[in-house]
């Protein structure tokens, strides 16, 4: 704006003003110097001259002022429009916008900070900015005085809070507005809210952390098979550094051991979407075989597939040992069952065949000890058939019977003493029989005639019940316990049997618990904890 006399007075008022002072003054001196100086007045023409000069050169002045009057209506025009599409701008803005005056009060709040902040306008308008947490003001304040020092700030992180106390997270942009003296009078912040993509990015970061740090061998690979990144598992696992493998084929592992048919079907399952789990058998780069459980997915991405993920697990000395535990239970369940028959059977034909005591009693011991070896490769069949199977769900007062009836038929001359909690409907894995079935026979095997098996739920746990099985005995040897708490034997430290070791194992396969304790009267206490089954049709 253009703030001089010309710019504020109309151009005819400027024009007429001009003419009457130029007229006034030419008439006012010629009679001023007559009267004074006693000098004749100028011809009618000349007089007629200056007034004619007078005339025009107001005309002109008008003509000027009029054009200098409209260059500033032009520019006020152009000012105002612009203002006015600023203002529609800031307002139809989808980031939040906001301006503060030097002493922290709110100028301009747009209806995105309304939506973000939860302030509506005119509560904020010429108060304190409210989203500033008292905790923040220091850094506030040092935000204002950057801005003005720098000339504004750009995409600084911040945190504001909202109206109901949350806090979220913003990029900042900031700009002063000056006076014409060169003083700021206002800054104006463009707040952009980072606070999910801050999230991500954590996420993104933990992910990245738990990839790299993890136990498997990871790698990805892009629609082709193309392998984009491996973390330092699959480095170890395979001996390949990463800029060794990185841009090559997972073909750099075939071991030759998996046959075509093996990676056709792989391809067929993950292009179509599905999981891919099985075992492969790869090669080290010191051309070693390892074996893997291996598990590939898509990665995809609006339903569209980028690459793949997959994951593998060593499971070389796994396989080895579950190869010497098959061989060995073949060799229990068959081999040893069926030598110990055959010297049973030589041992009677001796028994039979002799009149001496002597030979007859070392017999006798040779019949016994072949029978225990029969009944530890029958009890080795029994636990592997039971980790090997499914169970099913079998309600827990049923299966407190089934053990009652077998116990009562083995040892008729003891006593077995149920108390089952008559509110508790509950259903049991059908395997724990078999554990409870061993406690039992154990307890009334070596221990006194009378055993008591107790189930409730447990006073803990509203998902889980107890069976508790308790006998006067001797109790169980400590030593034994601390074996299988412990979880491996030694060769100065191991159990008599496989009894404890089925009970452990078929109750921890069925997600419960055991605990030992002992009676009042010195016996044994056995505790199993154990998960509800859910009855199956």
């Amino acid at each position: 704006m253009d703030d001089s006399p010309l710019g504020t007075l109309d151009a005819r008022a400027i024009a007429l003003a001009y003419l009457a002072f130029g007229s006034v003054g030419i008439l006012g001196g010629e009679l001023a110097l007559a009267g004074i100086f006693g000098t004749p007045l100028v011809s009618a023409s000349a007089l007629a001259k200056g007034l004619f000069f007078v005339v025009v050169s107001s005309v002109f002045v008008g003509i000027l002022v009029a054009r200098k009057n409209r260059r500033i209506e032009r520019y006020q025009t152009s000012v105002e429009a612009s203002l006015d599409r600023l203002q529609s701008v800031v307002s139809a803005s989808p980031v939040p916008i906001i301006a503060i005056d030097v002493s922290g009060r709110v100028t301009i709040w747009n209806d995105a900070a309304t939506e973000t902040f939860g302030w509506e306008r005119e509560e904020v308008l010429g108060r304190p900015i409210p989203t500033v947490a008292e905790d923040q003001e220091s850094e506030f304040q040092r935000a204002v005085e950057r801005s003005i020092e720098e000339d504004g700030l750009s995409n600084v992180a911040v945190k504001r809070q909202q109206r109901d106390g949350t806090m979220r997270e913003f990029s900042l942009s900031t700009a002063p507005i000056y006076e014409p003296d060169g003083s700021v009078r206002e800054i104006i912040g463009i707040f952009v809210d980072t606070t999910e993509q801050k999230a991500r990015e954590r996420r993104l970061r933990e992910f990245e952390m738990a990839v790299e740090q993890a136990g498997h061998a990871i790698y990805l690979t892009d629609r082709d098979g193309e392998i984009t990144y491996v973390n330092p598992a699959f480095e170890q696992t395979t001996g390949y550094e990463r800029d060794e493998i990185v841009g090559r084929t997972p073909n750099l592992l075939n071991s030759g051991e998996m046959s075509d048919r093996y990676y056709a079907r792989l391809w067929r399952s993950i292009e179509a979407g599905q999981t891919w789990q099985e075992r492969i058998v790869d090669k080290r780069k010191n051309g070693e075989f390892y074996t893997a459980a291996q598990t590939i997915a898509p990665i995809e991405q609006e339903e569209d597939c980028i690459g793949y993920v997959a994951i593998q697990s060593d499971i070389t000395e796994t396989e080895l040992t579950r190869q010497r535990l098959g061989v060995l239970n073949r060799m229990l369940r068959h081999n040893l069952r069926n030598r110990m028959n055959v010297i049973a059977g030589y041992v009677e034909m001796i028994q039979t065949e002799t009149d001496d005591p002597q030979i007859d009693d070392h017999a006798s011991v040779i019949l016994d000890a072949a029978a225990n070896l029969t009944s530890l490769a029958e009890k080795a069949r029994t636990v592997t058939e039971l980790l090997e199977s499914d169970g099913h769900p079998t309600e827990v007062g049923t299966l407190v019977e089934n053990v009652v009836s077998t116990s009562r038929s083995e040892f008729p001359d003891s006593t077995v003493r149920v108390a089952v909690d008559p509110d508790l409907s509950e259903h049991v894995d059908n395997r724990v029989g078999v554990a409870v079935e061993e406690l039992v026979a154990n307890a009334l095997q070596h221990g006194g005639e009378t055993v008591h098996i107790d189930a409730y739920r447990s006073p803990t746990d509203e998902s889980r019940f107890v069976i508790r099985i308790e006998d006067d005995g001797p109790g169980i040897p400590e030593s034994e316990w601390e074996v299988i708490q412990r979880g491996e034997e030694t060769p100065l430290e191991h159990g008599t049997g496989l009894g404890l070791w089925l009970v452990h194992w078929v109750v921890t396969k069925t997600g419960g618990s055991v605990r030992l304790d002992t009676t009042p009267l010195g016996g044994s206490a056995v505790t199993l904890e154990l998960p509800r089954d859910t009855p199956r049709d």
